[in-house]
Protein backbone atom coordinates (compact mmCIF):
# COMPACT_ATOMS: atom_id res chain seq x y z
CA UNK A 1 0.00 0.00 0.00
CA UNK A 2 1.10 3.57 -0.67
CA UNK A 3 0.60 6.49 2.19
CA UNK A 4 -2.25 7.52 2.23
CA UNK A 5 -2.67 11.70 2.40
CA UNK A 6 -6.00 13.90 3.37
CA UNK A 7 -7.08 17.49 3.57
CA UNK A 8 -7.38 19.62 6.25
CA UNK A 9 -10.79 18.86 6.53
CA UNK A 10 -10.61 15.37 5.40
CA UNK A 11 -8.58 15.20 8.77
CA UNK A 12 -11.41 17.08 10.59
CA UNK A 13 -13.91 14.63 9.42
CA UNK A 14 -11.15 11.56 10.72
CA UNK A 15 -10.84 13.40 14.00
CA UNK A 16 -14.49 13.68 14.97
CA UNK A 17 -15.09 10.18 13.99
CA UNK A 18 -12.04 9.23 16.09
CA UNK A 19 -13.39 10.67 19.30
CA UNK A 20 -16.87 9.68 18.70
CA UNK A 21 -15.16 6.05 19.21
CA UNK A 22 -14.32 4.95 15.33
CA UNK A 23 -10.59 5.32 15.75
CA UNK A 24 -10.25 1.76 15.24
CA UNK A 25 -11.43 2.02 11.88
CA UNK A 26 -9.78 2.87 8.35
CA UNK A 27 -9.45 6.61 7.36
CA UNK A 28 -12.08 5.76 4.43
CA UNK A 29 -14.50 4.60 6.92
CA UNK A 30 -13.97 7.10 9.50
CA UNK A 31 -14.82 9.55 7.10
CA UNK A 32 -17.53 7.62 5.05
CA UNK A 33 -18.98 7.38 8.92
CA UNK A 34 -18.61 11.60 8.74
CA UNK A 35 -20.41 12.07 5.71
CA UNK A 36 -23.29 9.96 6.57
CA UNK A 37 -24.25 11.39 10.12
CA UNK A 38 -22.96 15.23 9.22
CA UNK A 39 -26.79 16.72 9.35
CA UNK A 40 -27.01 14.72 13.26
CA UNK A 41 -23.60 15.31 14.45
CA UNK A 42 -24.61 17.56 17.70
CA UNK A 43 -27.30 15.01 18.83
CA UNK A 44 -24.59 12.32 19.00
CA UNK A 45 -22.51 14.07 21.53
CA UNK A 46 -24.13 12.45 24.10
CA UNK A 47 -23.03 9.22 22.77
CA UNK A 48 -19.69 10.35 22.30
CA UNK A 49 -16.67 8.29 23.83
CA UNK A 50 -14.85 11.11 24.00
CA UNK A 51 -17.23 13.80 23.79
CA UNK A 52 -15.56 17.26 24.55
CA UNK A 53 -13.68 16.46 22.05
CA UNK A 54 -16.19 15.69 19.47
CA UNK A 55 -18.22 18.46 20.08
CA UNK A 56 -15.26 20.84 19.59
CA UNK A 57 -14.53 18.80 16.06
CA UNK A 58 -17.85 19.79 14.88
CA UNK A 59 -17.34 23.34 16.02
CA UNK A 60 -13.93 23.29 14.28
CA UNK A 61 -16.21 21.64 11.47
CA UNK A 62 -18.60 24.59 11.14
CA UNK A 63 -15.91 26.93 11.47
CA UNK A 64 -13.91 25.20 8.45
CA UNK A 65 -17.44 25.04 6.54
CA UNK A 66 -17.72 28.96 6.88
CA UNK A 67 -14.18 29.40 6.15
CA UNK A 68 -13.09 30.73 9.66
CA UNK A 69 -9.57 29.42 11.43
CA UNK A 70 -10.70 27.91 14.43
CA UNK A 71 -6.93 27.17 15.93
CA UNK A 72 -8.73 23.48 16.43
CA UNK A 73 -5.74 20.64 16.78
CA UNK A 74 -6.42 17.27 15.31
CA UNK A 75 -5.08 14.39 17.65
CA UNK A 76 -3.33 11.27 16.10
CA UNK A 77 -2.51 8.76 18.69
CA UNK A 78 0.26 5.99 17.97
CA UNK A 79 -1.29 2.26 18.09
CA UNK A 80 0.33 0.59 20.74
CA UNK A 81 3.63 2.57 20.91
CA UNK A 82 5.84 0.25 23.30
CA UNK A 83 5.22 -2.89 20.90
CA UNK A 84 5.99 -0.55 17.87
CA UNK A 85 9.17 0.51 19.66
CA UNK A 86 10.04 -3.36 20.31
CA UNK A 87 9.34 -4.41 16.65
CA UNK A 88 11.20 -1.64 15.16
CA UNK A 89 14.30 -2.42 17.57
CA UNK A 90 14.49 -6.15 16.33
CA UNK A 91 13.26 -5.54 13.08
CA UNK A 92 10.32 -7.94 13.97
CA UNK A 93 7.90 -7.50 10.80
CA UNK A 94 4.87 -9.71 13.12
CA UNK A 95 4.92 -7.46 15.54
CA UNK A 96 5.95 -4.37 13.16
CA UNK A 97 1.75 -5.70 11.46
CA UNK A 98 -0.03 -6.25 14.55
CA UNK A 99 0.94 -2.61 15.75
CA UNK A 100 0.84 -0.46 12.04
CA UNK A 101 4.32 -0.35 11.59
CA UNK A 102 4.10 -2.22 8.19
CA UNK A 103 0.64 -1.97 6.24
CA UNK A 104 -1.52 -5.09 6.11
CA UNK A 105 -3.81 -3.43 4.04
CA UNK A 106 -6.60 -2.55 7.46
CA UNK A 107 -6.00 -0.41 10.87
CA UNK A 108 -4.95 -3.07 13.00
CA UNK A 109 -5.34 -3.33 16.54
CA UNK A 110 -2.17 -5.36 18.69
CA UNK A 111 -4.28 -6.47 21.63
CA UNK A 112 -7.72 -7.81 19.29
CA UNK A 113 -5.45 -9.79 17.39
CA UNK A 114 -3.58 -11.35 20.21
CA UNK A 115 -7.11 -12.10 21.56
CA UNK A 116 -9.01 -13.59 18.59
CA UNK A 117 -5.66 -15.76 18.58
CA UNK A 118 -5.77 -17.06 21.91
CA UNK A 119 -9.78 -17.77 21.09
CA UNK A 120 -8.51 -19.44 17.66
CA UNK A 121 -6.29 -21.57 19.17
CA UNK A 122 -8.65 -22.13 23.02
CA UNK A 123 -11.34 -23.11 21.22
CA UNK A 124 -13.84 -23.94 23.75
CA UNK A 125 -11.84 -23.39 26.37
CA UNK A 126 -11.79 -19.42 25.08
CA UNK A 127 -12.87 -18.15 28.35
CA UNK A 128 -11.29 -14.78 28.60
CA UNK A 129 -11.77 -11.64 28.67
CA UNK A 130 -11.16 -9.09 25.84
CA UNK A 131 -10.27 -5.94 28.43
CA UNK A 132 -8.29 -8.22 30.95
CA UNK A 133 -6.45 -9.50 27.90
CA UNK A 134 -5.31 -6.29 26.80
CA UNK A 135 -3.98 -5.51 30.46
CA UNK A 136 -2.21 -8.76 30.47
CA UNK A 137 -0.68 -7.77 27.13
CA UNK A 138 0.77 -4.22 27.50
CA UNK A 139 2.21 -5.03 31.37
CA UNK A 140 3.86 -8.47 29.73
CA UNK A 141 6.15 -6.32 27.25
CA UNK A 142 7.00 -4.26 29.95
CA UNK A 143 8.22 -7.78 31.97
CA UNK A 144 5.58 -8.29 34.19
CA UNK A 145 4.39 -11.94 35.09
CA UNK A 146 1.86 -10.89 38.00
CA UNK A 147 -0.79 -9.38 35.96
CA UNK A 148 -0.65 -12.28 33.47
CA UNK A 149 -0.82 -14.75 35.77
CA UNK A 150 -4.02 -13.10 37.96
CA UNK A 151 -5.72 -12.64 34.78
CA UNK A 152 -5.13 -16.17 33.30
CA UNK A 153 -4.17 -18.00 36.32
CA UNK A 154 -1.72 -21.07 35.80
CA UNK A 155 -2.28 -23.97 33.35
CA UNK A 156 -3.55 -23.86 29.67
CA UNK A 157 -4.95 -20.33 29.73
CA UNK A 158 -1.51 -18.83 30.98
CA UNK A 159 0.64 -21.22 28.68
CA UNK A 160 -1.43 -20.12 25.63
CA UNK A 161 -1.14 -16.47 26.51
CA UNK A 162 2.53 -16.58 26.01
CA UNK A 163 2.81 -18.92 22.85
CA UNK A 164 0.55 -16.53 21.03
CA UNK A 165 3.01 -13.70 22.11
CA UNK A 166 6.41 -15.85 21.03
CA UNK A 167 4.75 -16.52 18.19
CA UNK A 168 2.70 -13.37 17.27
CA UNK A 169 5.66 -10.92 18.28
CA UNK A 170 8.97 -13.17 18.07
CA UNK A 171 11.84 -10.13 18.22
CA UNK A 172 9.94 -8.03 20.84
CA UNK A 173 9.11 -11.11 22.75
CA UNK A 174 13.26 -12.04 22.66
CA UNK A 175 13.76 -8.44 23.85
CA UNK A 176 11.49 -8.69 26.73
CA UNK A 177 13.23 -12.05 27.88
CA UNK A 178 16.90 -10.23 27.18
CA UNK A 179 16.35 -7.65 29.35
CA UNK A 180 15.28 -9.52 32.50
CA UNK A 181 18.36 -11.80 31.62
CA UNK A 182 21.52 -9.12 31.61
CA UNK A 183 20.08 -7.54 35.15
CA UNK A 184 22.85 -6.85 37.25
CA UNK A 185 22.32 -7.92 40.82
CA UNK A 186 25.11 -5.61 41.68
CA UNK A 187 24.44 -2.37 40.52
CA UNK A 188 22.75 0.47 42.39
CA UNK A 189 21.66 2.24 38.78
CA UNK A 190 20.97 1.39 35.58
CA UNK A 191 22.22 4.46 33.15
CA UNK A 192 22.19 4.87 29.59
CA UNK A 193 22.70 7.79 26.90
CA UNK A 194 20.55 8.32 24.13
CA UNK A 195 21.56 9.70 20.55
CA UNK A 196 20.09 12.74 21.75
CA UNK A 197 22.47 12.95 24.19
CA UNK A 198 19.84 12.57 27.45
CA UNK A 199 21.16 10.59 29.93
CA UNK A 200 18.70 8.11 31.76
CA UNK A 201 20.06 7.75 35.30
CA UNK A 202 17.03 5.06 37.36
CA UNK A 203 18.40 4.06 40.68
CA UNK A 204 17.70 0.28 41.51
CA UNK A 205 15.16 0.90 44.89
CA UNK A 206 14.41 -2.15 46.62
CA UNK A 207 11.95 -2.74 49.82
CA UNK A 208 13.36 -3.64 52.87
CA UNK A 209 10.83 -4.30 56.27
CA UNK A 210 11.35 -3.28 59.93
CA UNK A 211 9.69 -3.96 62.44
CA UNK A 212 9.19 -1.35 65.30
CA UNK A 213 7.84 -1.01 68.56
CA UNK A 214 5.20 1.23 69.77
CA UNK A 215 3.31 1.40 73.16
CA UNK A 216 4.74 -2.08 73.51
CA UNK A 217 2.87 -3.52 70.07
CA UNK A 218 5.63 -4.71 67.53
CA UNK A 219 4.24 -3.16 64.05
CA UNK A 220 5.89 -4.04 60.40
CA UNK A 221 7.38 -1.15 58.63
CA UNK A 222 8.46 -0.94 54.72
CA UNK A 223 10.20 1.46 53.02
CA UNK A 224 12.34 1.64 49.89
CA UNK A 225 16.12 2.09 49.52
CA UNK A 226 18.42 2.45 46.68
CA UNK A 227 20.50 -0.76 46.96
CA UNK A 228 21.14 -3.59 44.39
CA UNK A 229 18.31 -6.50 44.28
CA UNK A 230 19.07 -10.39 42.85
CA UNK A 231 16.40 -9.55 39.96
CA UNK A 232 14.45 -6.70 38.65
CA UNK A 233 11.75 -6.50 36.04
CA UNK A 234 11.74 -2.67 35.04
CA UNK A 235 15.03 -2.63 32.62
CA UNK A 236 12.85 -3.38 29.12
CA UNK A 237 9.95 -1.21 30.34
CA UNK A 238 12.59 1.69 31.34
CA UNK A 239 14.37 1.45 28.12
CA UNK A 240 10.96 1.33 26.01
CA UNK A 241 9.87 4.22 27.90
CA UNK A 242 13.53 6.42 27.59
CA UNK A 243 13.15 5.85 24.03
CA UNK A 244 9.45 7.16 23.90
CA UNK A 245 10.25 9.62 25.54
CA UNK A 246 13.08 10.53 22.56
CA UNK A 247 10.61 10.26 19.94
CA UNK A 248 8.48 12.93 21.63
CA UNK A 249 11.31 15.12 21.72
CA UNK A 250 12.30 14.03 18.15
CA UNK A 251 9.41 15.31 16.97
CA UNK A 252 9.06 18.29 18.43
CA UNK A 253 12.60 19.22 16.64
CA UNK A 254 11.68 17.98 13.36
CA UNK A 255 8.40 19.15 13.02
CA UNK A 256 8.93 22.57 14.83
CA UNK A 257 12.61 23.60 13.65
CA UNK A 258 13.70 27.06 13.23
CA UNK A 259 12.85 27.84 9.54
CA UNK A 260 15.53 30.46 8.60
CA UNK A 261 18.40 27.89 10.53
CA UNK A 262 17.92 25.37 8.36
CA UNK A 263 17.63 27.23 5.37
CA UNK A 264 20.90 28.57 6.21
CA UNK A 265 22.40 25.24 6.58
CA UNK A 266 21.06 24.50 3.91
CA UNK A 267 23.45 27.34 2.23
CA UNK A 268 26.59 26.47 3.94
CA UNK A 269 26.32 22.66 2.86
CA UNK A 270 25.81 23.80 -0.92
CA UNK A 271 29.03 25.93 -0.19
CA UNK A 272 31.03 23.58 1.15
CA UNK A 273 31.54 26.23 4.16
CA UNK A 274 32.17 25.08 7.75
CA UNK A 275 34.72 25.31 10.61
CA UNK A 276 35.96 22.52 13.48
CA UNK A 277 35.60 24.90 15.59
CA UNK A 278 35.52 23.10 19.30
CA UNK A 279 35.63 26.10 21.94
CA UNK A 280 31.63 26.32 22.55
CA UNK A 281 29.22 24.75 24.07
CA UNK A 282 27.51 24.09 21.09
CA UNK A 283 30.68 22.69 19.35
CA UNK A 284 31.04 20.24 21.80
CA UNK A 285 27.27 19.12 21.74
CA UNK A 286 27.38 18.77 17.80
CA UNK A 287 30.36 16.45 18.36
CA UNK A 288 28.51 14.29 21.15
CA UNK A 289 25.47 14.22 19.06
CA UNK A 290 27.47 13.33 15.84
CA UNK A 291 29.90 10.88 18.42
CA UNK A 292 26.08 9.09 19.15
CA UNK A 293 24.94 8.80 15.87
CA UNK A 294 28.19 7.12 14.59
CA UNK A 295 27.43 4.63 17.37
CA UNK A 296 23.81 3.71 16.92
CA UNK A 297 22.90 4.98 13.20
CA UNK A 298 20.75 7.26 14.75
CA UNK A 299 20.71 10.98 13.99
CA UNK A 300 18.98 13.35 16.45
CA UNK A 301 17.54 16.59 14.87
CA UNK A 302 18.73 17.90 18.11
CA UNK A 303 21.86 18.40 16.21
CA UNK A 304 20.60 21.03 14.15
CA UNK A 305 20.60 23.88 16.45
CA UNK A 306 24.08 23.31 17.61
CA UNK A 307 25.47 23.34 13.45
CA UNK A 308 26.77 26.64 12.41
CA UNK A 309 29.87 27.89 9.97
CA UNK A 310 32.07 27.54 13.08
CA UNK A 311 31.21 23.96 13.09
CA UNK A 312 29.62 22.38 10.26
CA UNK A 313 33.49 20.67 9.21
CA UNK A 314 33.09 18.34 12.52
CA UNK A 315 30.64 16.50 10.97
CA UNK A 316 30.11 14.37 7.44
CA UNK A 317 27.48 16.85 5.61
CA UNK A 318 25.68 14.27 3.88
CA UNK A 319 23.47 12.43 6.55
CA UNK A 320 22.86 16.34 7.81
CA UNK A 321 21.63 17.29 4.12
CA UNK A 322 19.61 13.78 4.01
CA UNK A 323 18.23 14.88 7.50
CA UNK A 324 16.93 18.43 5.87
CA UNK A 325 15.22 17.17 3.05
CA UNK A 326 13.23 15.12 5.19
CA UNK A 327 12.02 17.58 7.37
CA UNK A 328 8.29 19.14 6.69
CA UNK A 329 8.31 22.08 4.01
CA UNK A 330 6.93 24.23 6.71
CA UNK A 331 7.79 23.62 10.43
CA UNK A 332 4.53 23.51 12.51
CA UNK A 333 4.10 23.51 16.17
CA UNK A 334 2.25 20.23 18.12
CA UNK A 335 1.07 19.46 21.40
CA UNK A 336 1.90 15.93 23.02
CA UNK A 337 0.65 13.68 25.60
CA UNK A 338 2.93 10.60 25.87
CA UNK A 339 2.19 9.36 22.26
CA UNK A 340 -0.71 11.30 21.15
CA UNK A 341 0.48 13.83 18.56
CA UNK A 342 -1.88 17.09 18.14
CA UNK A 343 -1.45 19.50 15.46
CA UNK A 344 -3.53 21.45 13.30
CA UNK A 345 -5.52 19.73 10.42
CA UNK A 346 -3.26 21.17 7.55
CA UNK A 347 -0.33 19.80 8.56
CA UNK A 348 -1.78 15.76 9.66
CA UNK A 349 0.03 14.94 6.98
CA UNK A 350 3.82 15.97 7.63
CA UNK A 351 3.31 15.03 11.69
CA UNK A 352 2.51 10.93 10.28
CA UNK A 353 5.23 11.15 7.72
CA UNK A 354 7.37 12.23 10.66
CA UNK A 355 6.42 9.73 12.73
CA UNK A 356 6.93 7.24 10.10
CA UNK A 357 10.26 8.77 9.86
CA UNK A 358 11.62 8.10 13.43
CA UNK A 359 9.93 4.67 13.43
CA UNK A 360 12.06 3.89 10.29
CA UNK A 361 15.20 5.34 11.04
CA UNK A 362 15.07 3.25 14.79
CA UNK A 363 14.27 -0.10 12.56
CA UNK A 364 17.78 0.92 10.52
CA UNK A 365 19.68 2.07 13.29
CA UNK A 366 21.89 0.08 15.91
CA UNK A 367 20.52 1.66 18.98
CA UNK A 368 18.97 -1.86 20.41
CA UNK A 369 22.93 -3.47 20.30
CA UNK A 370 24.26 0.33 21.60
CA UNK A 371 21.88 0.13 24.50
CA UNK A 372 22.53 -3.43 25.72
CA UNK A 373 26.43 -2.75 25.34
CA UNK A 374 25.46 0.27 27.84
CA UNK A 375 23.90 -1.68 30.50
CA UNK A 376 25.71 -4.48 30.35
CA UNK A 377 29.77 -2.82 30.09
CA UNK A 378 30.19 -5.42 27.04
CA UNK A 379 29.69 -4.72 23.12
CA UNK A 380 26.80 -6.86 22.68
CA UNK A 381 25.47 -7.27 18.38
CA UNK A 382 21.92 -7.82 18.21
CA UNK A 383 20.60 -9.57 15.41
CA UNK A 384 17.33 -7.68 13.65
CA UNK A 385 14.96 -10.33 12.58
CA UNK A 386 14.78 -8.53 9.28
CA UNK A 387 17.26 -6.12 8.51
CA UNK A 388 15.51 -4.22 5.54
CA UNK A 389 11.97 -3.98 7.56
CA UNK A 390 12.60 0.12 7.67
CA UNK A 391 12.33 0.57 3.78
CA UNK A 392 8.40 -0.50 4.49
CA UNK A 393 7.71 1.67 7.35
CA UNK A 394 7.93 4.81 5.13
CA UNK A 395 4.74 3.96 3.79
CA UNK A 396 2.24 3.07 7.32
CA UNK A 397 -0.56 4.69 7.29
CA UNK A 398 -1.73 3.60 10.90
CA UNK A 399 1.50 3.94 13.14
CA UNK A 400 -0.16 7.13 13.96
CA UNK A 401 -3.86 6.70 13.95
Amino acid sequence: MTFQTFTGKEYLKIDVAGNFGLDKLTWDERIAWFDANEAQLSSLVPKAENPALFYAGIRAWEDAKAGHASGYPVSLDATCSGIQILAVLAGDRKAAEICNVVDTGKRADAYVEVYEEMVDRLGENAKIDRKLTKQAIMTSFYGSTAVPRDVFGEGILLETFYATLQDMAPGAWQINEAMLAIWDPTAHSNDWILPDNFHVHIKVMDRVTETVHFLNQPFEVSYRINQPTEQGRSLGANMVHSIDGMIVREMQRRCNYDHAHVKELERLIMRGAGGRSLRREKDQLALKLWVHYEQTGFLSARILNCLDIENLGLVDPEPIQLMLLDLPYKPFQIMTVHDCFRCLPNHGNDLRKQYNYLLAKLAQSELLSNLVSQITGRWIHVQKLDPQLHRDVYQANYALS
